[in-house]
């Protein structure tokens, strides 16, 4: 089923919602967003700001310790991974964007995403609509280009989402 999903969302196939799943499919990319939108928030917000940035900082070093350290790199050392969509099925899914070869669980870009965007809706509630629509087209984008199945997905969010409600613990 799940592979039947990724095929569905790969082959949908329009320059310009290509162009955008690969553009937010890659590192640099949300590294700079969520980067961005950090120090923004740090110095326009002149009540919450340090708060914000904190539990941003903590999301990100969370994610990356967790899903980036133990899931990416500890656990391939003694357990096998699931391989990404393109790679297990290349007669069925093409690869759009960068081609990253290392486990498909969970996915990084929405435990990244989630994580970040669980802190800005918390502190600033009313974002929530584009909120939802990037995660969402997050989760799309990286089916379309044959990164992930859904479950990976879902695993990512929840991830995610655990990553910015620490954070937001600890800095509350």
């Amino acid at each position: 089923m799940e592979l039947k999903i990724v095929e569905f969302l790969n082959k949908f196939d329009n320059r310009y919602v290509s162009a955008a799943a690969n553009f937010v499919g890659r590192i640099r990319v949300l590294v700079l967003l969520w980067a961005v939108i950090a120090v923004a928030i740090l110095f326009l917000d002149k009540v919450n700001g340090r708060i914000i940035f904190l539990a941003l900082a903590i999301a990100s070093i969370l994610h990356f310790l967790i899903s980036e350290g133990v899931f990416k790199m500890l656990l391939p050392k003694y357990f096998k991974t699931r391989v990404r969509p393109y790679l297990a099925h290349p007669e069925v899914i093409r690869s759009r964007g960068s081609r990253h070869k290392d486990s498909s669980f969970p996915s990084s870009h929405m435990s990244t995403t989630l994580a970040m965007l669980t802190v800005i809706v918390y502190f600033y509630p009313l974002v929530w609509p584009a909120a939802l629509l990037f995660a969402l087209f997050m989760a799309y984008a990286r089916m379309h280009n044959g990164m992930h199945y859904p479950s990976d997905i879902v695993a990512g969010t929840a991830f995610g989402m655990i990553y910015g409600l620490i954070a937001i613990y600890l800095v509350r």
